[in-house]
């Protein structure tokens, strides 16, 4: 019976005794939501945040832009898409220590289309941080623009269609598309919420671009070839080579600007483009001249690919001739840089 006694002590010791570890330190910032599941198949890669661009034979580059700035992804016979830049910032994952990101993305796009037949001027504008978009301008008998809703019936006019739907999954937990065909093209526009924005609620597009027929083929009604361009739009030159741009390296950026809680993107995708950037500014939301412009010309030819300064690749292997199916049957676009990959990389050791 005397062991009672002291088991007893030896239980009291310890409750009275002070701990002997010392409480954890808090996180950088509050833990974010858990990481949102896959997001579903997009049409194709093409434009991601800050704005990640994915080029028709697998190149990529970043470009940053200016704030407010409109440019031109895709210019084509009688198709122009645009895209309006805003600066906004993000936070890096948590193993990042609270690293602010300055970067931009694409808020708006811009499409205009010429009708294949009446020639009538078809616009629809997306800005889903200004409800209520999108609105088809334009249609035959319409007092006003058309709102497209989730869910409802589209529009269809001539080779035109437009609709908008709801999908579950990805970044932010949701997107509404915007779909948008002609006889040659057909694009989706991703509206989601910034991941980990520093503003709440902030919404971004990604930008994705798919031709239905050969781009470098005759083009109604000159029977002429027009090759595409635009930042995007002229990588379908149909040589099967990726040429990487000018790309923002987070451990770069943060050991060339001091090694502090932000960065500043800057890739402005030298080397993957021809000229610079200003030369795909736009006048207006839906301008369709510029330097490059196609919308309306008779004839032209691709770029010259030997001229670009980025790291040119084989992308894939090609069987047929220049603007055979085996060239001009890929996506490109864009992801915004909330989604890139560069973010999950380690981070920099301070």
């Amino acid at each position: 019976h005397s062991e009672q006694p002291m088991a007893g002590a030896i239980i009291l010791a310890a409750l009275l005794s002070p701990a002997v570890s010392p409480p954890p330190s808090p996180p950088p910032f509050p833990p974010g939501p858990p990481a949102p599941p896959p997001p579903p198949p997009p049409l194709s890669p093409g434009l991601t945040g800050d704005p990640h661009l994915h080029f028709a034979h697998g190149g990529e580059a970043d470009f940053r832009g200016e704030d407010g700035a409109v440019y031109n992804m895709l210019s084509h016979t009688n198709i122009s898409v645009n895209g309006a830049w805003e600066m906004a910032s993000f936070l890096l994952p948590l193993h990042w220590g609270g690293m602010k990101v300055r970067g931009s993305f694409v808020t708006d796009a811009y499409v205009v289309i010429k009708a294949a037949s009446s020639g009538r001027t078809i616009r629809i504008e997306y800005s889903p941080n200004q409800p209520p978009t999108p609105l088809v301008h334009g249609l035959p008998g319409a007092t006003a623009a058309k709102r497209l809703l989730a869910g409802e019936p589209g529009i269809a006019f001539e080779d035109v269609s437009a609709s908008l739907e709801a999908r579950k999954g990805g970044q932010g937990g949701g997107a509404e598309v915007l779909q948008v065909s002609t006889a040659g093209w057909k694009l989706e526009a991703s509206a989601r919420l910034i991941w980990r924005s520093t503003v709440p609620g902030k919404k971004q597009i990604d930008l994705s671009l798919a031709p239905l027929r050969d781009p470098l083929g005759p083009q109604p009604p000159t029977g002429k070839m027009v090759a595409p361009h635009g930042l995007i739009g002229q990588s379908y030159d149909g040589d099967g080579i990726a040429v990487d741009g000018k790309q923002d390296k987070y451990k770069d950026l943060w050991k060339a600007q001091g090694g502090g809680h932000e960065i500043v993107t800057q890739a402005q995708a030298e080397g993957a483009i021809e000229g610079e950037g200003d030369d795909y500014k736009m006048a207006d939301f839906f301008g369709t001249d510029f330097k490059y412009s196609r919308f309306a010309v008779a004839e032209a030819p691709v770029r010259d690919v030997s001229k670009l300064t980025g790291m040119h690749r084989l992308a894939r292997p090609t069987t047929g001739a220049p603007g055979s199916a085996s060239t001009w049957k890929v996506s490109s676009g864009t992801i915004g840089d909330d989604e890139r990959e560069g973010q999950n990389e380690p981070a920099p050791s301070r």
